[in-house]
């Protein structure tokens, strides 16, 4: 579903995203751990060129993101172009980023109808769906500022879903919450898991990794330092790196 070769990324002299190659298949969700700085929001966020990258290529389904190849070499897609690939991936935030003007349904409305032209009614029936499988149908009418944060989550989520989009990606979307809020987001996000839905999240959570995904991926210093199934990264890592950062959450988790 998602090919990425050889990508870099760099802001000036500082190099992000060093010659990072993955392959993320259908139905398959994963993690990606590391220290902070590691490059790991900048990987997700080239994925569907929230940020440009340097070198290398992205592609879903087949499709280059974010340029286009032509007979005088390879130039920015065309902004409707990459509107398009966008809204085939969904992307939640660490901060909801909802829009505060209107009411949790209406956030829901706007991307089905104002950028894929949906009709309205259509897709009021599909978001009050949605916000019933977020626990959320009750707030329909509500502006977010009257949310609690893991409520305005559970809304982000919901109206990402409501484009209907083929992958869904998630950048820390835990870490702006108060401790007692983190489990209602990853329960929403976990059976989104369970129902097939392909993901990668980035997270510090690293119980939900070990639970949810398929294929966990460690970064540090903007590369991938090592990847392989939960049960072998979290119990036999190979990587002295991956060693060594796991034994220092996993301590500050036991002896904050």
């Amino acid at each position: 579903m998602l090919t990425i070769t050889h990508l870099s990324k760099a802001y000036g002299d500082l190099t992000v995203l060093k010659d990072i190659s993955l392959e993320i298949s259908a139905n398959e969700v994963v993690a990606i751990i590391g220290p902070s700085g590691s490059g790991k929001s900048t990987l997700l966020k080239c994925l569907n060129f929230l940020e440009p990258y340097d070198g290398g290529e992205v592609r879903f389904e087949g499709e280059l993101v974010g340029y286009e190849d032509s007979p005088r070499g390879r130039r920015p897609a065309r902004e409707r172009q990459t509107n398009r690939q966008r809204a085939r991936m969904g992307m939640v935030f660490q901060n909801f980023n909802l829009f505060p003007h209107m009411s949790v349904l209406e956030n829901l409305l706007e991307g089905p109808v104002q950028v894929l032209g949906e009709p309205r009614a259509e897709v009021t029936e599909r978001a009050l769906g949605l916000l019933t499988k977020v626990g959320l149908l009750e707030k329909r009418d509500a502006r977010p500022s009257t949310l609690s944060g893991g409520q305005q989550q559970r809304a982000a989520i919901a109206r990402a879903l409501a484009m209907r989009p083929k992958l869904m990606l998630f950048d820390e979307p835990t870490s702006a919450l108060d401790p007692e809020l983190v489990g209602e987001v990853l329960a929403t996000i976990g059976q989104l898991a369970a129902e097939g839905m392909p993901m990668v999240i980035v997270t510090h959570e690293m119980s939900f990794a070990r639970d949810v995904a398929d294929r966990v991926i460690f970064m540090e210093g903007g590369e991938v330092v090592e990847e392989g199934p939960p049960s072998v990264i979290f119990s036999h890592p190979s990587n002295p790196r991956t060693q060594q950062f796991l034994s220092r959450v996993l301590h500050e988790r036991f002896h904050p």
